[in-house]
């Protein structure tokens, strides 16, 4: 009895030790299903939040890739434009890719990178076919991945060139008189295809006005936005009414936020005050407290209004425009008049203004040059077909990777050192041997000019793009800049520019003291002396570049200097005018 009990007693320990097992414990194998289901929970949840970050990726791509980007596989960009430096030249059109570029997803997308395991390499799927990845995909890692992203993303505009673009379209306006409403509706000149800004645009560029201290210019824009503004919300209802549904946030994927009525209105009152306008803020800021009642700020300025109206304070309607007093403030009122086509001085006589074929030296027998005389003295001439359109996409080609890079975007916003106020622009120097088609221009050069090229520059090529321009200057060094050449080589005593492009409107090269505009004509070539035959500086050729209103402008410059011109300029009789010092 004793036997048989130990017996029992041992069998059910032995039951139960066997028991531990999964594959025999039914109450085992329900924990492990249980374990499954909350495992399958989890995946889902780290699905959910992975799929919450690719979709905030393909946000950012669908931003890179909308139409207007600079992406190369943007189908939408190449049916629309087939020439991209084209559709760039158009200024809003390049205002708003840089905005697009630069915006708030800079910030996010190498955090969301970095949340991405890296690559499957050979052997990571243990010879199963549930990953299909060539060798060659293999190789590359998603520390490769990464380290692109960065460098791409790091190499998009930023901040600072948004904010260079919009002082380009504000002086794009001011220069050519445009109104803020013809910009902002997309009727920047005729025949040209532009979009129109959003409201949250207008605002940003009339803060900017704002900033700047030009009240007038920003009232204007605030103007605008209010207008916008209100056809966003109509537009919004008539899709409401149709019972569609706006796709995805555009202003939050562009990194914009849709603004509000209150704060346009406050913003247009304050540019109004500053401006002394107190009569015209009060109404303003009385609409904008209809819309927020309890505004503190809003209740306080109306006060402030009311009292500087009853002490008799304020004036109605803009300030007349106060003659320019300083010559730095007058010339800039002249060249933008000239750039405008407004020409205040005396029309010279058209018996001066010649054209005429042009045989300078045996090279032009066959072909002689067309030579257009736009100003008799100092003489400025045109010559015409002067370079062909192989040689100048050639020179293109070699002067891009040369470029003088002044900003963190590409060559259509970048700038030439010595642009002194158009920061979208840039420019490369070529020498003169440094390819068959640089020799063949050179030569060219030397025979059409009757200059040496001993002491000649390198060619240096420019492209201006969105309100790219070239304040007043003259191209010689004046008698107080000792330092502005070596003495071996002289002064610039000539200049001769090449339009490597057309341009859709805006660019001439005008010379503020004389009235001669030059609107740039491809394939054709400026020229002019800098100096008098006695060698001092024509004060006469001061001269500057006009915004790039619409287009791309491409030019190609060369200045020759006073060492070996002996025998090709010689001196006159008679010494003629001085230099004298003219303060500019």
């Amino acid at each position: 009895m004793a036997l048989l009990s130990f017996t029992i007693t041992w069998l059910l320990l032995f039951q139960q030790n066997i028991n531990a097992e999964y594959y025999t414990a039914v109450i085992d194998i329900t924990k492990a299903w249980r374990l499954s289901q909350e495992l399958v929970s989890d995946l889902n949840s780290y699905i959910a939040l992975e799929e919450r970050r690719l979709n905030r990726i393909r946000k950012v791509v669908k931003v890179l890739d909308a139409n207007g980007s600079i992406s190369d596989a943007s189908s939408t960009l190449s049916q629309q434009n087939n020439d991209l430096e084209e559709y760039l030249g158009n200024p809003i059109n390049a205002y708003l890719t840089m905005k697009r570029l630069s915006s708030s997803w800079k910030s996010q997308i190498s955090q969301l990178v970095d949340n991405v395991p890296n690559g499957f390499q050979k052997g990571d799927t243990d010879g199963s076919d549930y990953l299909n990845i060539s060798d060659a995909q293999n190789t590359i890692t998603m520390n490769t991945i990464r380290s692109r992203v960065k460098q791409h993303t790091d190499m998009l505009p930023g901040d600072n060139d948004v904010s260079g673009a919009v002082d380009a379209i504000l002086r794009l306006q001011s220069t050519y008189k445009l109104p803020a409403r013809q910009l902002a509706y997309g009727q920047l000149i005729d025949n040209l295809s532009t979009p129109q800004l959003s409201a949250a645009q207008c605002l940003e560029v009339g803060r900017h006005a704002y900033s700047q201290g030009d009240f007038e210019q920003s009232e204007e824009w605030f103007r605008v936005a209010y207008d916008r503004l209100f056809d966003e919300l109509e537009q919004k209802k008539e899709v409401d009414a149709q019972g569609t549904t706006i796709a995805s946030d555009e202003t939050e994927e562009n990194g914009e936020t849709e603004p509000t009525v209150g704060q346009i209105l406050d913003y247009l009152a304050y540019s109004l005050g500053r401006q002394g306008r107190y009569a015209e803020a009060l109404n303003v800021t009385r609409l904008l407290i209809e819309e927020e009642p309890t505004n503190t700020r809003a209740i306080n300025n109306e006060a402030f209004y009311v009292e500087q109206i009853d002490r008799g304070e304020g004036r109605i309607g803009p300030n007349p425009r106060s003659q320019a007093t300083s010559k730095h403030d007058q010339e800039t009122e002249l060249y933008e008049s000239l750039c405008r086509n407004e020409n205040p001085f005396p029309t010279v006589p058209s018996r001066h203004l010649t054209c005429q074929y042009y045989t300078p030296h045996a090279f032009f027998r066959i072909g002689p040059i067309k030579e257009e005389t736009l100003n008799p003295d100092p003489r400025i001439v045109m010559w015409y077909d002067l370079i062909f359109p192989s040689e100048i996409e050639k020179i293109k080609e070699l002067a891009t990777p040369r470029s003088t890079i002044m900003s963190s975007f590409e060559q259509y916003f970048l700038s030439p050192t010595s642009l002194t106020c158009g920061p979208f622009s840039f420019s490369a120097w070529l020498p003169h041997s440094m390819t068959e088609i640089t020799d063949q221009i050179s030569q060219r050069i030397r025979a059409v000019t009757g200059l040496s090229l001993e002491t000649a520059e390198d060619l240096q090529v420019g492209n201006y793009g969105l309100g790219g321009h070239y304040a007043p200057h003259f191209d010689f060094g004046r008698k107080r800049e000792k330092d502005a050449f070596e003495v071996k080589n002289g002064n610039r005593i000539a200049t001769i520019i090449f339009y490597l492009s057309d341009v859709q409107a805006g660019g001439a090269t005008v010379f503020n003291r004389i009235g001669t505009r030059v609107v740039p004509k491809k394939g054709a070539a400026g020229f002019w002396f800098n100096l008098l035959p006695s060698g001092e500086g024509d004060l006469r050729t001061r001269h500057a570049a006009c915004p790039v209103l619409a287009g791309s402008k491409w030019v190609m410059n060369l200045w020759f200097h006073e060492r070996g011109q002996e025998f090709h300029r010689p001196c006159e009789l008679e010494r003629g005018a001085i230099e004298t010092d003219d303060g500019f």
